[in-house]
């Protein structure tokens, strides 16, 4: 064959042959399920970042022991996955906290809060791509990486107040997914261990539960209805059980996802305590927030 024949046919296949692209995270992962940040599916190279706001209030104690606490957080998070089975998991929060007590004075605070890094390990997938079943394994660390608040005096101001609890806590759980659009559903559980951090305090040791159901309402929009529960062991302040700690929550969680564009979400939700056994006096009525997500 004529040379001039030979790289004709060669650019002729070369050209027939479609280059690599990158494709948006439904077409890689085969489902069009939108996903809050934690319940996605895997695929090698997802990267998903997202921005997430929330605000809670919380009452402790009574009487002259009252303290009330209203709280801000925006936490930034990315997610990683170097592999089709795994994902690798950073969360550095920022909080704004108001303490009053006993309604006679207040104090505020603001800065970076405590770390998260998680890894997160598929163990069973029911098939290689568009997986309509999924478990996970999920081992974290919580860090002391927030700075210490003090008064004007350089004392240590009350742990209430700290953006942090300058402790390294440990967790670990297991997740479910199941995904067939335009139903899937959500379940985990996790245990934290918190370990003795600023002057000697140790926060409750918890176990928490998710269950969700989710359904599209189109390829945009999709409703989620959660039951997020908390069961807490008692926390350990002044070297002593602290007695409005410990017992157990439930809250329902309706949240609702939009996608204006491929590869970003949208998602607003409220956590709504409708089952109170914390023991003595200890109030969590809401929990509100929003967050974005968007995948590279």
């Amino acid at each position: 064959m004529p040379r001039s024949l030979t790289l004709a046919a060669v650019a002729c296949v070369s050209l027939a042959r479609p280059p690599r692209v990158l494709a948006c995270a439904t077409c890689s992962t085969g489902d069009p399920t939108l996903t809050a940040m934690g319940a996605e599916q895997p695929f090698q190279n997802r990267m998903r970042v997202s921005m997430e706001l929330r605000q809670r209030v919380d009452t402790i104690g009574q009487g002259t022991g009252e303290l009330r606490l209203s709280e801000q957080r925006l936490d930034l998070q990315m997610a990683w996955a170097p592999h089709e089975r795994l994902f690798l998991m950073a969360t550095v929060p920022t909080l704004h906290r108001e303490v009053e007590y006993a309604g006679a004075f207040k104090r505020k605070s603001w800065g970076i809060g405590d770390v998260e890094l998680r890894a997160k390990a598929f163990i069973y997938r029911d098939k290689a791509f568009a997986p309509r079943h999924l478990v996970g394994a999920l081992a974290g660390v919580k860090l002391p990486t927030a700075p210490l608040e003090r008064n004007s005096a350089g004392d240590l101001l009350p742990i209430e107040v700290q953006s942090g609890t300058g402790s390294v806590d440990p967790m670990l759980g297991l997740s479910y997914g199941f995904f067939a659009f335009p139903w899937s559903t959500y379940a985990s559980a996790q245990v934290v261990i918190p370990t003795k951090g600023t002057n000697g305090f140790r926060a409750s040791r918890s176990l928490l539960t998710t269950v969700a159901l989710q359904r599209h309402l189109g390829e945009q929009v999709a409703v989620r209805l959660a039951a997020d529960t908390r069961l807490d062991g008692k926390s350990i302040e002044n070297d002593a059980e602290a007695g409005d700690s410990g017992g157990f929550i439930a809250f329902a969680s309706p949240e609702l996802l939009y996608s204006p564009v491929t590869d970003f979400t949208i998602s607003v939700y409220a956590r709504i305590s409708v089952l109170n056994r914390l023991e003595g006096r200890h109030v969590e009525p809401y929990v509100v927030g929003g967050a974005v997500a968007y995948d590279f």
